[in-house]
């Protein structure tokens, strides 16, 4: 199931616009002409939320108090829409919304990914997960509550609070983390793989064998007891200071931040290639298709690694949204649109 048509009224710089959806679609535009909003448009109608803001009033274009952006897949529509400071309604030609498809967005911030805190993989991985797993988003909830409940019960020094929500909070976190590791193995033992499969050159398969991928899951052995140990420190601050919340999916090479051994473009063609994997991964299990939206693909690439990356592009099991300064004529798109 890919999308087929859009239509923007009154999103971002959009007053009334429409177009025809493809498989592979290259979005061109000189700067300001709405490339990161048309991007930004396709991942809200999917997600019901935005890569650039928390603030969705700020969505509505300039001259008006309302948006509204609608999509068609192959057997269904959904609309949303929103008025200033009112929630966002639903509207779709079925009684049930279509399930999300996996929806992940490249561009120049998702260089964090590698070497920012650990929080941008902690969500990177969370958010996969909520589509790998059809429970993980519940379970996740009710993850965050515990936590927060725990950290309530540390400020206000009640013990009888403390210890139920650290049963309730121990629970979960063994639950959520199970899941992880399951997902984190699969990802340790088969991305070198993947890696192995693809035609890449030899300057890159050479820093690549020395690729390493771990992961901390936020204690060591027994959380219950290391919560016990660390339960002064703990008090004091007022927080939690160990457990899912604090874990981290470490990815470096030859042991080394990958800053320190790649490229700019060559860190931004092993995000894509991260993120293809997971693509390929999803491509299994579901019938859905993922969407794939690249923001300003040549930015950070030179010549041979823009290549390089569009070559990979054209093999993916997804829809793909790439935008561009320029047409990349070099290579086939099955749309074109032009803003």
């Amino acid at each position: 199931m890919s999308l087929k048509k859009i239509h923007l009224n009154n999103f971002r710089s959009f007053n009334n616009f429409n177009s025809e959806l493809k498989s592979k679609n290259l979005i061109i535009g000189k700067n300001g002409a709405g490339k990161s909003s048309f991007l930004e448009a396709i991942f809200f109608v999917l997600t019901k939320k935005s890569y650039r803001t928390s603030s969705l009033n700020s969505l509505i274009n300039f001259d008006s108090d309302n948006f509204a952006v609608s999509a068609n897949w192959n057997d269904s529509k959904i609309a949303l829409s929103k008025k200033n400071n009112q929630s966002v309604k639903i509207h779709t030609d079925n009684l049930e919304e279509p399930k999300p498809s996996l929806s992940l967005v490249l561009n120049n911030f998702s260089l964090n990914l590698l070497e920012a805190p650990k929080e941008n993989r902690r969500l990177f991985v969370d958010y996969i997960l909520f589509h790998v797993e059809q429970d993980y988003k519940s379970l996740h909830l009710n993850f965050k509550k515990s936590l927060a409940q725990r950290n309530r019960a540390l400020k206000k020094g009640s013990n009888i609070e403390l210890k139920s929500w650290t049963k309730v909070f121990v629970e979960v976190s063994t639950k959520i983390t199970d899941i992880k590791l399951n997902l984190i193995s699969s990802f340790v033992e088969n991305f070198p793989l993947f890696l192995k499969s693809l035609s890449l050159p030899e300057n890159l398969k050479d820093k690549f064998k020395f690729l390493s991928i771990s992961f901390d899951k936020g204690w060591k052995k027994n959380l219950i007891e290391e919560l016990r140990a660390c339960y002064a420190v703990d008090r004091k601050r007022g927080f939690t200071s160990i457990g899912p919340q604090t874990s981290d999916l470490s990815i470096k090479i030859n042991e080394q931040e990958s800053g320190n051994v790649l490229s700019r473009g060559e860190q931004k063609l092993l995000i894509l290639l991260i993120y293809l994997f997971f693509i390929d991964m999803l491509s299994n299990i579901s019938s859905n298709t993922p969407i794939f939206l690249i923001d300003d693909l040549p930015s950070e690439l030179d010549d041979r690694n823009l290549d390089i990356a569009l070559n990979l592009i054209q093999d993916a099991r997804c829809q793909i949204f790439i935008t561009s300064l320029e047409n990349l004529e070099k290579y086939e798109f099955d749309m074109v649109i032009d803003l």
